[in-house]
């Protein structure tokens, strides 16, 4: 009989094999790797909290007999802990066919559900016909196209002019700022499934680029930060750059332009991508463009970005029935009241 149940540590050993056989590309900076899978698995006791209160990505396993046959896991998107992110959901290739992914993913539908998550997300390749239609049986359906692009910057990469334009260090003062552009960039579906609040976009102030090893350092612990153009007539911004940087993995650029500015764009990306190359440590880059953002995928391709995959941003929403207390449902069944109206 098939259970699952939260990632313990004693199933960290089967959970990095199955990791090990997934076919799907991982490109995700955030994703799960097996020195995460093994960080993760300690975290069991979060599961006995309500998911509001987790502090890193949810784990479940399914098992049968003491084996694990396949895991999901899981992380929230954004600070409203709304919409919840699918990042793997892996199958043991001798037990696919007996709907041990369709249980995950019900579960975890049961277990988030009920405790006010609206939203699940996931990307998926588009060449993956098998989990496409196993995220469609569970009521998911395709909100965006994701491209992933991948620069291994070296000594013949080059720098490109980016103009006179002006670009910025994002500070603290700009977190609402940030907030408004990303909502007016992305479209009006992919706003709601998202939910991202303010608190998403919290900036931290950044040590001066240097080019010592020493400064570099620090940059990398800063983890995330923003490149940013204003229009100093409008006081608004027109593009940010978001670059998260995680040791080992390398960097990841998402880009959100305002409508009204998109042919300005190129020139914040392209300045982006001359710091990365010029001020912190090389590492390999990584680029995910949506298929709203046509500008930017003009620019990378002529920086030299491989394109890595193409993937489908799915999306699923959660409805709850409103149950109203029985106190409440006698009120409703009872005459009103109302105040008389003086003549």
């Amino acid at each position: 009989m098939i259970k699952i149940g939260p990632l313990v540590a004693t199933d960290y050993g089967q959970a990095c094999a199955l990791l090990g056989l997934q076919e799907e590309p991982v490109l995700e900076v955030q994703s799960l790797t097996e020195t995460g899978l093994g960080l993760r698995s300690l975290a069991f006791w979060q599961h006995w909290l309500p998911c509001q209160f987790h502090v890193t990505s949810s784990i479940y396993v399914a098992r049968e007999e003491n084996a694990v046959l396949g895991f999901i896991s899981l992380h929230n998107n954004s600070k409203s802990r709304t919409c919840w992110r699918i990042d793997n959901l892996v199958v043991h290739p001798e037990h696919r066919g007996r709907g041990i992914a369709q249980e995950l993913l019900r579960f975890i539908f049961a277990q988030f559900g009920s405790q006010g998550v609206s939203h699940f997300i996931a990307e998926v390749s588009t060449a993956n016909e098998a989990a496409l239609s196993l995220f469609a049986s569970g009521g998911f359906c395709r909100s965006a196209q994701v491209t992933y692009y991948k620069l291994i910057p070296n000594s013949e990469t080059e720098f490109v002019d980016t103009g006179e334009q002006e670009f910025h260090v994002a500070t603290p003062s700009l977190k609402r700022a940030l907030y408004v552009l990303h909502q007016d960039a992305l479209p009006p579906d992919l706003r709601m499934v998202l939910n991202l609040g303010p608190d998403d976009f919290r900036v931290k102030d950044l040590l001066p680029f240097t080019s010592t090893e020493k400064g570099k350092n620090r940059l990398m612990r800063s983890r995330v930060w923003y490149w940013v153009s204003i229009d100093p007539e409008r006081r608004a911004l027109t593009s940010a750059v978001r670059i998260t940087a995680q040791p080992g993995l390398g960097y990841r650029l998402d880009m959100a332009i305002h409508p009204g500015w998109r042919h300005l764009a190129g020139g914040l990306l392209n300045h982006a991508i001359n710091t990365l190359l010029s001020n912190v440590p090389k590492m390999p880059i990584w680029a995910r463009v949506y298929d709203f953002q046509a500008e930017v995928h003009n620019v990378l391709q002529a920086r030299g970005f491989e394109r890595t995959g193409d993937f489908f941003l799915l999306s699923r929403e959660h409805w709850q029935r409103a149950k109203h207390p029985k106190k409440r449902k006698v009120e409703l069944k009872a005459p009103l009241n109302l105040p008389l109206v003086p003549e």
